[in-house]
């Protein structure tokens, strides 16, 4: 028999990521002195090669020649500073070329490793969990585990295991301060990811002007504020860390992203003709302090008037009227919140009292406790739809139609919907005159092409990624259209439905982090079956089949909330997709629109909703957070006639429901259950 290539009690270092081998409300870091996991702001490396021992002979007929092993470094950490315990040794199978060799006890990291690329990542750690809203798309919104798991995975694609990941869990303004005055300490010429030949900082937060757990800051979207963290300590700590020598690659330098997403930029570019910006005023807000919104509103009101004469003078239009629409914003807003429309001065009064004063939030009158200095007041631009240019490594390379088809009666923007082809959007919302939104892609991809001018005016480079958007209207002559600019967007954009755009997103940011060497990415091997499966040895494998005709592309789960169950289990609620080529247990796999649940079938066969955790053992298990006998004719899930069950007790409950009707109704009755451990 051959010598095993790795024996028992051989000393190496295993390539470790975080976001992909641990279980989502448990993630583990490596951190370089337990104190740092201890003490906020925790910090430590989350993928790279964490040393360990063999715990057993590799055999390449059992469990597939996968290697077992031990993890040898004492301090691993989650984001709230729970430890693992050494006297209960942890093992893990790792594949081969996950495990290398290391010369006597290795250490962390190893002393002549030299990495292509370290990356410094500041990350949410709050105890409320982001949920992305679907409309995100399948890698997530731009602070989710998701996402960054997503963007790494690309990473390690070209990068293979040359890279290191660090990561800085921030909770509140208080552990960015202690960023911002002690960066050059921290993260100095002596850490060890300056060792690496490229070093980059991402941030994946959202600065915003309201106090930290305040309700508009709490209540906002599902997850209780989740990475809505201080703006001024945001860039402070953006600052501090540039300083030190570690440059921004997510999502723009400090003074771009500040500029940005403060929305500043309105009101300093609204008198440049080609730039196309609507009329806008910033109004301080010591004027709707010191007196009343009324007489706010009036001052508002007519500089906003002055402005659009101005503009029409420059723009060679007909002198205008008063405006009587408009919008009024506050900057460092998210998912289109903070946004008011008004109507008539009156309107602009209590647009301006809703943005300083107070506002009501969930049938109640809560105060609106920011600390920005103005608000953006804009005119109202009559349109048909919005386009949205993704504009990646200076290319256009992706246009999405968009419409906010109603105004709400608190006089914000809903019923959103979405369209990714032009002759379709021209249909729906231009009225079939498909030259008409033609002209208007025209005159959009003309005006982005100053824009990026003026970006690189202020940055000095081309960012990987950038987003534009347009109101487009139509004109009033067939085939002309009308475009004014609505929005820039900050790296980390959502890229709605658009499948490939994520992919040359991500590949032009890695590029960013490599100063425009990006190596080519390995061919997308078959995923790997680690162990999970009961038997010793792994069968072989054929070939998947496609999935058969009767299949359903699409299944709809509801998993109702219930004082018994938990938030993990009440996010496998959602739309899901059929993964084409993959057919495990010999049957078809569903995903999650935001990519974190699986709906399979199990070894036991059973029906189950997992996470990452069961697709990870390439759903060679028999776990999740709900489940269905299939029977023995393994009946497809929207088929059963039985009652879902909850985990982790497995309790009947009949308000579960899985189908393919977007609009399907469970039964009443609630059963006891809990959550998955």
């Amino acid at each position: 028999m051959a010598e095993a290539m790795f024996q028992k009690g051989d000393e190496v270092v295993v390539f470790y990521r975080m976001g992909r081998r641990c279980r989502p409300e448990r993630k583990y870091m490596a951190v370089l002195d337990p104190r740092q996991g201890a003490y906020r702001p925790r910090t430590g490396i989350s993928d790279g090669w964490i040393p360990a021992r063999v715990t057993a002979d590799q055999n390449p007929t059992v469990q597939g020649g996968f290697v077992k092993i031990e993890y040898t470094w004492p301090h691993f950490f989650t984001q709230r500073g729970q430890m693992t315990d050494d006297s209960s040794p942890y093992t893990e199978w790792y594949s081969p070329e996950a495990v290398q060799k290391a010369p006597g006890a290795p250490l962390l990291p190893a002393p002549s490793s030299r990495p292509a690329l370290a990356i410094l990542t500041f990350r949410w750690g709050g105890v409320n969990e982001i949920v992305a809203p679907e409309q995100w798309g399948s890698t997530g919104s731009s602070v989710s585990d998701i996402f960054i798991n997503s963007f790494v995975d690309v990473v390690e694609r070209h990068l293979q295991k040359n890279y290191e990941v660090w990561t800085v869990y921030i909770e509140d303004k208080s552990d960015m301060a202690k960023i911002a005055d002690s960066a050059h300490l921290i993260f100095g010429a002596h850490h060890p990811l300056r060792r690496a030949k490229q070093v980059c900082a991402m941030y994946h937060l959202y600065p915003t002007g309201f106090e930290e757990h305040c309700v508009p800051t709490s209540e906002t979207g599902g997850d209780g504020g989740a990475a809505l963290v201080d703006q001024k300590a945001v860039f402070r700590m953006m600052q501090a860390v540039e300083r030190a020598g570690i440059p921004t690659r997510y999502p723009h330098d400090s003074g771009f992203y500040e500029l940005l997403a403060s929305k500043r930029w309105t009101s300093h570019m609204t008198l440049v003709p080609h730039l196309q910006v609507p009329a806008t005023v910033a109004l301080p807000r010591m004027l709707c302090e010191q007196g009343s919104c009324k007489k706010a509103a009036e001052w508002a009101h007519k500089a906003l008037s002055d402005v659009r004469a101005q503009q029409a003078e420059l723009r060679g239009e007909a002198a205008p009227g008063d405006v009587v629409k408009g919008v009024a914003k506050l900057g460092f807003s998210w998912e289109a919140l903070d946004v008011k429309f008004w109507e008539g001065r009156d309107g602009l009064e209590t647009s301006i009292s809703q943005l300083t004063q107070a506002i009501e939030i969930s049938d109640e009158y809560t105060g609106q406790p920011h600390d920005l200095e103005s608000l953006i007041i804009q005119e109202y631009v009559q349109h048909d739809l919005e386009m949205r240019l993704y504009v990646v490594a200076g290319k256009v390379e992706s246009i999405i139609y968009t419409k906010f088809c109603r105004i709400k009666e608190n006089n914000e923007f809903g019923d959103f919907k979405e369209s990714f082809e032009l002759p379709d959007a021209a249909r729906q919302w231009m009225g079939g005159d498909i030259a008409a939104l033609e002209d208007g892609e025209q005159q959009c991809r003309k005006i982005t092409g100053h824009w990026m001018n003026w970006v690189c005016a202020q940055t000095c480079q081309t960012p990987p990624g950038i987003r534009f958007d347009f109101f487009v209207g139509r004109s009033g002559q067939p085939g002309k259209a009308t475009v004014r600019t609505l929005e820039i967007c900050e790296l980390g954009f959502s890229m709605l439905g658009e499948e490939e755009l994520p992919k040359k997103v991500f590949a032009a940011m890695l590029s960013s982090c490599l100063d425009g060497e990006l190596p080519d990415a390995a061919p997308e091997a078959p995923v790997a079956t680690p162990p999970g499966a009961k038997s010793t040895t792994e069968p072989e494998v054929s070939a998947p089949s496609p999935a058969s005709p009767g299949t359903p592309q699409v299944m709809y789960i509801s998993v109702p909330r219930i004082p018994s169950g938990t938030p993990d289990q009440q996010q496998c609620t959602g739309k899901y997709e059929l993964v084409a080529g993959i057919l495990p247990n010999g049957k078809p796999v569903w995903m999650h629109s935001r990519g974190d649940r699986f709906l399979y079938l199990g070894i036991d066969k059973y029906w189950y909703v997992g996470d990452q955790e069961e697709q990870d053992l390439n759903f060679a298990c028999d776990s999740g957070y709900i489940r269905q006998n299939a029977g023995p004719e393994g009946t497809l899930p929207h088929e059963l006639k039985g009652v879902w069950e909850r985990g982790p007790d497995w309790a009947s409950e009949n308000e579960i429901l899985v189908s393919t009707d977007p609009d399907a109704k469970p039964a009443k009755k609630v059963g006891k259950a809990k959550g998955k451990k």
